[in-house]
């Protein structure tokens, strides 16, 4: 999973839509650590388009759809198409009669809302589905997914940075680049030298880990009219600490909950708290790094 929730909306009402006020909601959701995608479809033909609907946290069905005696059909028919995603059932009518059909159709895993409290059944439910997928395992897998993410983004921002440069500019970054490597390991000394001999923006992020990236965006920036000043925050603490303390230390229960991890000689205490402020933080740079690829596009 990425650090986006996912919602698929089936309302045959396109004025119902329109009448919606989401905001509230797609706060709610960026707060959790997540970028919210609401889809809101208006015809049979349009849901089904999207199936096998995997990439989907939540789907949202209206009771009353064009083309079905009850809405309940409709999931019906998903359900029997072995399609497991959470679902919220809502209506404009009575509740009661919605679980009734409901447990006449045998329908299993829905949740069930009336239509004017359908926000907040959202925000429920995916607040619930939230919880079960963050488990420390899918947590680190998230982590390093979207560091790579962060990754690509700094090595276009790079590139178009690059390309502005005057030579003289761009040389004195690469000469910088290639002392600082070579200070740090021996063993790239060949692919350094090969390097060196014929610099180039590709050459140099080939040979970038996520911190050599880092330092590479930092010595562009200092020289680049439409970077110079910017300051993006300290990405090394706030982002490749944690990412190092996930993908190498080993965590053992921490007696006040979550885990503690232990990497070359320093711990890191990391539960729910930690971990809804690092999924804030990773997007905060990813809005701040596409901002700068637009900026220096512009």
């Amino acid at each position: 999973m990425r650090l986006v929730f996912s919602v698929l909306w089936f309302d045959d009402d396109e004025e119902y839509f329109d009448s919606l006020d989401l905001e509230p909601l797609e706060k709610k959701i960026l707060s959790w650590g997540f970028w919210p995608k609401i889809e809101k479809v208006t015809t049979p033909e349009d849901f089904s388009y999207r199936s096998p609907f995997k990439s989907y946290d939540l789907i949202v069905v209206d009771r009353n759809l064009e083309g079905y005696e009850d809405g309940q059909e409709f999931i019906a028919n998903i359900r029997g198409n072995a399609i497991y995603t959470e679902i919220i059932f809502y209506t404009a009518g009575n509740t009661s009669d919605l679980w009734e059909a409901i447990r006449t159709n045998e329908l299993e895993g829905i949740f069930v809302s009336s239509r004017i409290n359908v926000l907040s059944k959202i925000e429920a439910v995916g607040r619930q589905s939230v919880r079960k997928i963050l488990d420390l395992e899918n947590l680190r897998g998230i982590v390093m997914a979207e560091v790579g993410e962060l990754d690509i983004l700094l090595d276009e921002i790079i590139v178009l940075g690059m390309e502005s440069l005057s030579e003289e500019e761009r040389s004195s970054i690469f000469q910088r680049f290639h002392e600082n490597a070579v200070s740090q390991s021996e063993g790239y000394a060949q692919a350094l030298n090969a390097f060196i001999e014929k610099p180039n923006v590709d050459g140099m992020l080939a040979l970038c880990d996520s911190d050599k990236r880092w330092q590479s965006f930092n010595r562009l920036r200092k020289v680049h009219t439409k970077l110079n000043g910017i300051s993006p925050g300290d990405y090394v603490q706030d982002i490749l600490r944690p990412r190092n303390f996930l993908a190498h230390g080993k965590p053992e229960p921490h007696q006040n909950g979550g885990y503690l991890f232990s990497y070359r000689g320093k711990e890191y205490h990391f539960d729910d708290e930690v971990s809804q402020g690092l999924r804030q933080t990773i997007l905060r740079y990813q809005k701040t790094f596409s901002s700068l690829i637009n900026t220096i596009k512009q």
